[in-house]
């Protein structure tokens, strides 16, 4: 009809010209590719054995490695499931044939009439709009892929015509579509209808619902485009054609089809899901993928990581074992849905991840993106962003204790109004009460004072805070307003983590990696982690940061950490945002970096007095606790050379004297040649004491 409306329209020289010209330019193109399939129909030139086909053997599943030389997993469900055309059910079959092939049984390898028909139908569109693939042809082009012509289309396509018309020689029609029918990809690296079968639905080819065997037919045309678990909505209306094609060649009755076509896609978990990292070996099969390629899973690759399958397990445990305290009213009144739900899968549910990294390689250690990977492949850990609220903090200080704030210095914690161009003042709150004027730097950051936070980061200034987030990791955007010294800047939870490496490594940048090295079947090394020595940040301003983050752990938001019995080197920040809808901590210790985050994934508030320190560091510490009664106790953190300690008074910063209450005398570092040099005046000392004072600092200066 619409080629008959455009005939009307057309004035008589372009009733004639365009048909002429169409008939030209396919004549040309069908000339030339004829020639090319005639040529290659005599020589196949280039073109592999089709004797190689009867031996033809899957691809090898790759394998990933944990740290301890154990299998985590064998990425390609694949295991050389190969059914007899007898064991494939008919609606599988015939559905194949009547939406890739319907002719199949009728020529010999090469559809005469589908190549005239797709010829003209480019021409006329004056695009590529329909090809002309049989079967056989698909055949060859999946066994053969690496074997075939690259980058020469025609005579790519001339070569899958040369194997079409081989195999049709060599082997019958039966064999033909059994082979097609157990080695055609259909995503997800997935490799014939048994193992896609088993791969989406869980079961067996032969116990597919006509949805489900018309998914797998719909899948052909194009498997990661269709695919059902990253396209759903994609896969649902391929699946539907699929069913309308199959219905109108009397594969399936007119009601089945229709009764199919209301029915949800029925995915069962994915394969990952029943392993004990699923999160992490999604992550990894995705970065392979992106690295080798979409037949990474089948090519026989041997991935090492530095995962620890102890620490895994620990973490996972933790994780869900708190969010169901939560939920149990553990903390308070839980007013939301407790637990994924099968009645209603789209309600929201509490989440967390957890994730651990080595903090001189950033090798993870252990990946938990969410408590349960069979209902949600969402990895909260590597694709979400969230506000950081607190957790955000040290990269403030930092930028400022880099540009001269000492530790020793007082900060006010009194309200602070803070009035942006072009919009309202902002007054930030704060759980630090009014009464209170001044706190050190350290006890700010211990306590977590937001009105010192502010201060501290509009001394320094917003570009040099974003700044320092930048040069420690952190790629989402951190606008320059005010807000972001209170963690208003959304971040990848992986990539705040791996930032506060930097503060216990000795000031370099690390990046989460997900493995190690990518070994071939023989052994040979593929691709191997080089962690960068970038140093981002001086040894000595890391360390002082570093020892604020130790303050919050011993005395401050998270001393619940110390209280639980863990008492190994410990430092870290907890992080809550506005209304309680993000918890956080994320902390270290020398020779893991680990954070912790709680929330919904549409932010909500989670319940009233929720905080970082209240459900996060509980997670954090458990984890600890139990992973080091196995780890060997890591040496605790030493000063670099660049820094010096002095007693000092910390109600006023200056050097302690032997007047100075004990409980305001304490150990504090310094950057060499920026310690105090003025002793206490509230609490001062006689002259003898002074020398001797001065004498014991200046033999510790030399020694």
């Amino acid at each position: 009809m619409k080629l008959r409306t455009r005939w009307k329209k057309w004035s008589t020289p372009e009733r004639v010209l365009y048909p002429a010209a169409a008939l030209a330019v396919g004549l040309v193109l069908a000339g030339t590719l004829w020639m090319a399939l005639f040529v290659a129909g005599i020589t196949g030139p280039g073109c592999p054995s089709v004797a190689d086909l009867r031996d033809y053997r899957p691809p090898e599943a790759t394998r990933v490695f944990a740290k301890d030389g154990s299998v985590i997993a064998d990425l390609s469900p694949q295991r050389r499931i190969v059914l007899g055309l007898e064991d494939i059910p008919p609606v599988l079959r015939e559905g194949m044939i009547a939406v890739e092939d319907r002719r199949f049984w009728e020529h010999s390898g090469v559809d005469v009439r589908s190549f005239g028909r797709a010829v003209w139908r480019n021409v006329t569109s004056l695009g590529i709009r329909e090809g002309f693939s049989t079967i056989t042809m698909q055949l060859g082009r999946t066994v053969f892929p690496e074997r075939l012509p690259m980058g020469d289309k025609i005579g790519r396509k001339a070569c899958e015509v040369y194997l079409a018309r081989r195999i049709e020689g060599e082997l019958g029609k039966r064999q033909i579509l059994a082979l097609y029918l157990n080695q055609i990809y259909l995503g997800s690296g997935l490799y014939g209808v048994e193992a896609a079968a088993q791969g989406y639905f869980g079961r067996s080819a032969d116990e597919l619902a006509p949805e489900q065997a018309a998914l797998l037919v719909a899948l052909v045309k194009s498997p990661e485009g269709y695919n059902p678990r990253k396209h759903p909505e994609r896969a649902v209306a391929r699946r539907n054609i699929a069913l309308d094609v199959m219905a109108n060649a009397g594969v399936l009755d007119r009601r089945t089809a229709e009764a199919a076509r209301r029915r949800p896609l029925g995915l069962a978990p994915p394969p990952e899901a029943a392993g004990a990292a699923p999160y992490f070996v999604a992550a990894v099969r995705a970065e392979l993928r992106e690295r080798f390629g979409s037949d990474a899973d089948v090519r026989g690759l041997r991935v090492y990581t530095g995962l620890d399958p102890e620490l895994q397990k620990l973490s996972a445990e933790a994780l869900v074992s708190q969010i169901r305290r939560v939920e149990g009213g553990s903390y308070g009144q839980y007013s939301h849905p407790k637990g994924p739900s099968s009645e209603d899968p789209d309600a929201p549910v509490l989440q967390g991840m957890v994730i651990s990294m080595d903090p001189y390689t950033g090798a993870v250690q252990a990946l938990v993106g969410g408590r349960d990977f069979a209902r949600s492949q969402f990895d909260r850990a590597l694709q979400a962003k969230r506000q950081p609220g607190s957790a955000f903090k040290p990269v403030v200080y930092a930028a400022a204790l880099e540009s001269g704030l000492p530790a020793t210095a007082r900060l006010e914690t009194t309200p602070i109004a803070v009035d942006a161009a072009g919009s309202a003042t902002w007054r930030p709150g704060d759980h630090v009460a009014d009464s209170v004027e001044t706190l050190s730097v350290r006890t700010a950051m211990a306590v977590s004072s937001n009105h010192a936070a502010v201060r501290v980061g509009r001394w320094v200034g917003e570009e040099r805070v974003a700044a320092m987030g930048r040069r420690l990791g952190l790629t989402t955007p951190i606008p320059p307003y005010p807000s972001i010294h209170l963690g208003s800047a959304e971040v990848v939870p992986a990539e705040l983590v791996a930032a506060f490496a930097a503060f216990g490594n000795g000031g370099y940048q690390i990046t989460p990696t997900l493995f190690l090295r990518v070994e071939d079947g023989d052994g040979r090394v593929l691709w191997e982690a080089r962690p960068p020595r970038r140093q981002v940040l001086d040894s000595g301003v890391a360390f002082l940061t570093l020892t604020l983050l130790e303050e919050v752990v011993n005395s401050g938001t998270a001393s619940v950490i110390r209280s639980s019995g863990f008492w190994l080197p410990a430092a870290g920040k907890t992080g809550t945002t506005n209304d309680n809808k993000d918890v956080w901590f994320v902390g270290m210790t020398p020779d893991l970096v680990t954070g912790v985050w709680l929330g919904f994934d549409r932010p909500r508030p989670i319940l009233p007095g929720a905080g970082g320190g209240r459900l996060a560091a509980p997670v954090w510490g458990s984890i600890m606790k139990s992973a080091y009664e196995t780890r060997p106790a890591p040496a605790p953190w030493a000063p670099p050379s660049n820094v010096v300690s002095a007693q000092v008074d910390e109600r006023t910063g200056y050097l302690a004297t032997g007047n100075c209450p004990p409980d305001d005398v304490r150990i504090e570092y310094f950057l060499v040649g920026t310690e105090p040099e003025m002793y206490c005046p509230l609490h001062p000392e006689s002259g003898a004491d002074r020398f001797m004072d001065n004498l014991w600092r200046r033999i510790r200066k030399v020694f």
